[in-house]
């Protein structure tokens, strides 16, 4: 959708969600009497008053479109809206297509017409379309259901990136694993050009500004991609500790994890996802990641010795579901001693898991 929003809209919001006369007389002075000029090839166009978007690279430019924008989902019926900014995700499940189609296309409508009463435009050419499942589910489906805006078909994609991770289809993460594994690559390229040159304190900044990020960014999401993707990220991880300590390429990675006090990439990721539990239980995490899980005590009626705190694991039908964070941060969370379950603090409990994990494996 694009950025710029009209002022009136914008301020009949802000009055509909509580802003008084004062504080909207601010906001309205703020937006009034704005004027733009455009400077393309060498000549400069007469000056314009703006009637709608703000300032860039203003601070109250995201909150306001967000304020804009934050009643979209009123006008969806049937599919759920993920939101981060101007991007938005519709998501609906069913296993009938006509069933899809007639659901989505509904609440596509639906959008159009909320689009364009707010003087909103959708970028069609990057809106599309993905099925998930598993590839025996999805090639079930006798047909691929049509999606339409305006009488323009989406197309559909068997990949797409959201808030950075490549997701695909099939939910196996081999698109995201592979573009990080290319990024990791080039930096840690990056780490043998410089060695000559550059101290080691300096190289393993480098290493954790440039490398590092991308192995943990949403990592709790992604963590539990298949056994051959992760010795893939191994490999690299294993090739950044000789470069950075100078030695050949078939020196044994652990003693040199030992010499650079690293952890390796599997552990640090069940690091992770362990604190994100805690993290979830303890009301620092949104709402619903608290909702994937259900204490033990609430669903037995048996008193077992060293349950205190452990949750129920759901039975998993399918890899799906096994790979889930519901499920694997349940079966970690169990794993983990009475007295880190019930750490009062944040900060005392990834110290206790950061030493249960990385002294006992």
């Amino acid at each position: 959708m694009a950025v710029i929003f009209d002022h009136t809209i914008l301020l009949s919001k802000l009055k509909a969600y509580g802003v008084g006369s004062n504080s909207s007389n601010w906001f309205k002075s703020y937006l009034d009497n704005r004027t733009q000029k455009c400077f393309v090839n060498g000549s400069l166009s007469n000056s314009q008053t703006l009637t709608c978007g703000i300032p860039q690279g203003t601070f109250l430019g995201p909150l306001l479109f967000i304020l804009y924008i934050n009643d979209l989902p009123n006008c969806l019926v049937n599919s759920h809206p993920r939101m981060y900014v101007h991007d938005t995700h519709l998501t609906f499940a069913s296993n009938d297509v006509a069933h899809l189609e007639e659901n989505m296309n509904d609440d596509l409508t639906k959008i159009t017409e909320w689009l364009a009463a707010n003087k909103l435009t959708l970028n069609k050419s990057k809106t599309e379309f993905m099925l998930i499942g598993s590839r025996q589910r999805l090639n079930t489906f006798g047909r691929l259901p049509s999606f339409t805006i305006e009488s323009n078909s989406i197309k559909q994609v068997e990949f797409t990136k959201s808030l950075g991770v490549n997701i695909d289809e099939n939910l196996t993460w081999n698109a995201h694993i592979e573009h990080i594994s290319k990024k990791i690559a080039s930096c840690i390229d990056i780490l043998k050009r410089s060695r000559s040159f550059v101290p080691f304190e300096t190289l393993l900044c480098i290493y954790n500004a440039l490398v590092q990020p991308h192995f943990d960014y949403c990592s709790v999401v992604w963590g539990n991609c298949n056994k051959s993707l992760s010795i893939k990220l191994q490999k690299l991880q294993n090739r950044a500790a000789r470069i950075l300590t100078s030695f050949s390429y078939d020196a044994n990675a652990d003693d040199l994890f030992v010499r650079l006090g690293w952890q390796k990439l599997n552990l640090q990721r069940e690091l992770k996802t362990a604190t994100m539990v805690y993290k979830s239980l303890n009301g620092l995490a949104p709402d619903y990641l608290k909702l994937m899980f259900t204490n033990w005590s609430a669903i037995s009626t048996y008193s077992l010795r060293n349950c205190e705190g452990k949750l129920a694991v759901p039975f998993p039908r399918t890899n799906f579901l096994k790979n889930s964070f519901s499920y694997s941060g349940a079966v970690l969370w169990n794993s983990l001693p009475t007295n880190l379950r019930q750490a009062q603090t944040l900060a005392s409990f990834k110290s206790g898991c950061r030493c249960f994990l990385f002294q006992n494996k």
